[in-house]
């Protein structure tokens, strides 16, 4: 059961989410989002318009009815699909822009990444999240797990 005062339900309808509130007929489009998407996934989220206001922040998924919160797991695995890099084919640096060609869990990809020092983020010793310019988020889960080549070209540009 939630644990905001005010009560709502969450709907899916084709790709977008739907908030009603308790009492009320009109629907709002929103989205649900983790709250500190990297370090504390499957924590706190918050609901969020489309223009991005945040109208609650919920302490877990547990918080919602089962509907709803069945209609927002669909709505965060949507938003938050990190393709595993599982190889990494080259990975260059040219003036600050570090160049990657990876085979992924969802197939060959290519980026570029800006600011190593902020867009490569150690989760724990074998957990690297990498963010391109674009904001799309990879993830090496376990580090370890790569080939020699791979974690040598990691090494290279990190």
């Amino acid at each position: 059961m939630q644990s905001n005062i005010e009560k709502f339900t969450l709907r899916q309808e084709g790709d977008q989410l739907f908030l009603r509130r308790e009492g009320e007929d009109a629907d709002t489009a929103v989205k649900v989002v983790w709250a500190r998407p990297i370090t504390t996934r499957g924590g706190e989220i918050s609901i969020m318009t489309q223009d991005q206001k945040e109208l609650f922040t919920l302490p877990n998924l547990e918080a919602l009815d089962p509907e709803s919160r069945k209609a927002a797991e669909g709505d965060l695995a949507r938003r938050y699909i990190l393709p595993r890099i599982t190889r990494v084919k080259e990975a260059t640096a040219t003036f600050g822009i570090r160049y990657w060609q990876v085979q992924t869990d969802r197939g060959e990809r290519h980026f570029a990444m800006r600011h190593a020092y902020k867009n490569a983020v150690w989760l724990t010793d074998d957990h690297l999240v990498l963010q391109d310019t674009l904001g799309c988020r990879y993830e090496i889960k376990p580090y370890s797990a790569l080939d020699e080549r791979s974690r040598a070209e990691v090494e290279k540009v990190l």
